[in-house]
């Protein structure tokens, strides 16, 4: 067997002349260790290691990833040695194809519950240490998926429901979207078969019944995006026939809406909303079908708006779904987690790749136009986390029957113990960990199978508390001896009192004669008298500071020029080289943005020393000021020279709870040429739609123009700042 010639044009394409040569090593030393292995089907074996590497290559994978999938079953299956794979292609393609072969017990541990098979998809991650790993293993299982007919029925079925429970849960981790939908449909196939070919026969009437709306559709489109100066390309695809099968068994055929989903692919994310509101102008929108992951992503980062409308024909409405997004977001929808690899790892040719561009500008993008999303430090550690893994500080161990148990990492056999029962953990004695005795102290690492040996008489030991890692098994030790020892805890956490205020320099009794401070301490941890205060210190309910903190801080007095020193110790040292606001006549103090009311420019603003926070600028009729100490306010003012660009300011919006509303106002942000932060609503006790939105203006005139234009909308009652 030799590689297809459009298999060869296409890695040339995307990794260049160099990673191709490197990539055909891998492929004529796969062939040759595999050489006389035959698959279940009769071809030869190196068949599938190859079509493993199509689909990393076809789902934009780096050169390792591809060159491991060649490589994948080598160590496990022939007489390849470790080192030869070291020696000929490195260490880094050496861990990958490791890892591949330890998964494979896993598949072993017991899958009885739902919360097992998450435990178990966790497990599968955290074994990967490079998520790579996992990206080879998805691969090779779609190629086995793909050839499963050859397998006996009782075989077809057990690793079509295994792919459903594992593989296609880790596809959609991995944002890997049309590998779980390939996946989910050929698990589809041979679970239900019968359904599967109801299912399929649906969609393809339908499909055929709807390609001379959808062109309809497109060219309707098309004119919008045109009326608003944007540029854009539209792309329309049937369904999963699994994803349909879902809905039709909870929701029944007659709620399946759309079996054609329309895709609408812009430039910038600001596009992304005024098509909205440009769509739902022209269409009305289904109520409860719009929902925005750009400004909430999934956890997997998927990015884009949705909604479905309703198409006017003359048969009737027919409803249809359309997703909006930009270059970027369509590329990782596409490719998933393995696109992040695209423009880190190819080189200046990748520069010419789009994908690589676009992934760039989505990490970008992620911080800039989105709130509570992900800062720019945190988009740089999600690229890390591709390569160590997701589960880094987690571990997964087995029980003697298999079971998968979920500990921080860092975890003992106690912590084991007490995560499977109390009572296991309070009797604990010792421990053995893949059938070796060992201390009780012994950091445990995903996959170690771990058995407790017990005595009935033991209890747990104070001493516990302090070795044990999870929160669970601390709390189930300090439980213990707040029930068990009252007497011992109470006198324990006394002497542990009157030490560290002796320490300090203050008497405990003296301290405890204020009454109101006593009484204070006692009311937030729920205790009643001083003798359950001890006892709780005892026993490690409360910590010894979190008692005398608040005492010893109510004997200190304030320094009488507080105030002048933090403003002192603010000046040119700690500048900020933010100019844009004076303060006492002073424009290089330490200084930030207060949230509540997001200040800009032609605001009357104020400011407040915060202690060794700088100062907070509101705007002067800010509520919050009420609640802050007046001596502390200094007068603040815009220093016209030194003004940013733009700035981020928030309002809501009161409205009628209707369809529309929320394109009405899209399309009113998009008119005013404003970029938009966030939008996000919710309902009112009184049934109104609540609808918060963040934008990026010069000035507060250009604020206010936009409000007024928001409520010239019939539907809105208000809008406030």
């Amino acid at each position: 067997m030799e590689m297809e010639k459009e298999l060869l044009d296409e890695i040339r394409e995307i990794y260049g002349e160099k990673n191709l040569i490197d990539i055909v090593k891998a492929f004529e030393f796969a062939k040759v260790k595999h050489e006389g292995d035959k698959r279940d089907t009769g071809e030869d074996y190196i068949i599938h290691p190859y079509h493993v590497a199509k689909i990393l290559v076809g789902f934009r994978a780096d050169v390792p990833s591809v060159i491991s999938g060649l490589l994948h079953d080598c160590l496990e299956d022939t007489d390849c040695t470790d080192q030869e794979i070291i020696d000929n292609f490195g260490k880094e393609i050496y861990n990958i194809c490791l890892g591949a072969s330890k998964i494979e017990p896993i598949k072993h541990a017991r899958r009885r519950h739902l919360e097992e098979n998450e435990n178990l998809r966790k497990m599968f991650l955290a074994m990967s240490k490079d998520a790579r790993v996992a990206f080879v293993k998805l691969a090779d299982r779609l190629h086995n998926m793909r050839t499963l007919a050859i397998k006996s029925r009782e075989n077809q079925l057990k690793i079509a429901k295994e792919t459903l429970d594992i593989y296609v849960p880790l596809a959609e981790r991995l944002g890997m979207n049309e590998l779980k939908h390939m996946l989910e449909d050929l698990c589809f196939e041979y679970i239900f078969p019968e359904e599967y070919v109801e299912v399929t026969k649906y969609l393809e009437d339908n499909y055929k019944k709807g390609k001379a709306i959808i062109a309809e559709i497109r060219k309707s489109i098309e004119a919008l995006a045109q009326e608003h100066n944007i540029d854009c390309r539209l792309q329309s695809r049937m369904k999963s026939s699994f994803g349909v099968f879902k809905k039709t068994t909870t929701k029944g055929r007659h709620n399946v809406l759309d079996v054609i989903a329309n895709r609408i692919i812009v430039k910038e994310i600001k596009d992304c909303y005024t098509m909205l509101g440009a769509v739902h102008n022209l269409w009305k929108p289904v109520d409860g079908r719009i929902k925005d992951y750009i400004a909430q992503p999934k956890k997997n980062l998927y990015m884009s708006l949705h909604t479905t409308v309703m198409y006017p024909t003359e048969y009737g409405e027919i409803p249809f779904e359309i997703q909006i997004r930009t270059e970027e977001m369509h590329i990782y929808c596409e490719y998933g987690m393995a696109a992040h690899w695209m423009y880190k790892e190819h080189g200046s040719k990748a520069t010419k790749n789009a994908g690589n561009s676009a992934i760039y500008n989505m990490k970008k993008n992620l911080s800039q136009s989105t709130q509570n999303v992900l800062q720019e430090n945190e988009a740089d550690e999600f690229m890390q986390i591709i390569k160590t893994g997701f589960y880094e500080n987690k571990i997964f161990v087995l029980t003697p029957n298999l079971n998968v148990v979920e500990l921080p990492e860092g975890s003992i056999p106690l912590d084991f113990a007490y995560a499977v029962h109390t009572s296991l953990g309070n009797r604990c004695s010792g421990a053995k960990v893949n059938d070796k005795m060992v201390p009780i102290t012994t950091k445990l690492a995903t996959g170690d199978v771990v058995e407790i040996l017990t005595v009935a008489s033991k209890g747990p030991s104070r001493d516990w508390i302090k070795l044990c890692k999870s929160r669970g098994a601390v709390a189930k030790i300090k439980n213990y001896f707040k029930k068990e020892k009252k007497e011992e805890n109470i006198k324990i956490g006394k002497e542990m009192l009157e030490e560290q205020a002796k320490r300090k320099g203050y008497s405990l009794s003296k301290l405890f004669e204020d009454k109101e401070t006593l009484a204070e301490i006692a009311f937030k941890h729920h205790l009643l008298t001083i003798e359950e205060i001890y006892a709780a210190v005892g026993y490690g309910g409360i910590t010894v500071p979190q008692v005398l903190g608040k005492f010893i801080s109510k004997q200190q007095k304030l320094q009488k020029q507080e105030k002048k020193a933090e403003l002192a110790m603010q000046k040119v040292e700690h500048k900020t080289g933010d100019a844009s606001v004076i303060i006492d006549g002073h424009d290089d103090l330490l200084k930030k943005v207060a949230k509540c009311c997001n200040p800009i420019p032609g605001d009357d603003i104020i400011g407040y020393v915060s202690r060794g926070r700088g100062v907070t600028i509101h705007r002067r009729n800010c509520a919050t000021l009420n609640n802050l100490e007046p001596d502390r306010i200094v007068e603040t003012n815009w220093n016209e020279k030194s003004l940013s660009e733009v700035y981020n300011a928030n309002f809501k919006v009161i409205t009628r709870n209707s369809s529309g509303v929320l394109s009405s106002i899209s399309l009113k942000i998009a008119d005013s040429k404003v970029d938009i932060t966030f939008i996000k609503g919710e309902v009112s006790k009184t049934g109104d739609a609540i609808i918060h939105v963040g934008v990026r203006v010069k000035s507060r005139n250009d604020l206010m123009d936009l409000i007024n234009k928001i409520k010239t909308i019939p539907a809105v009652y208000e809008v406030i700042r």
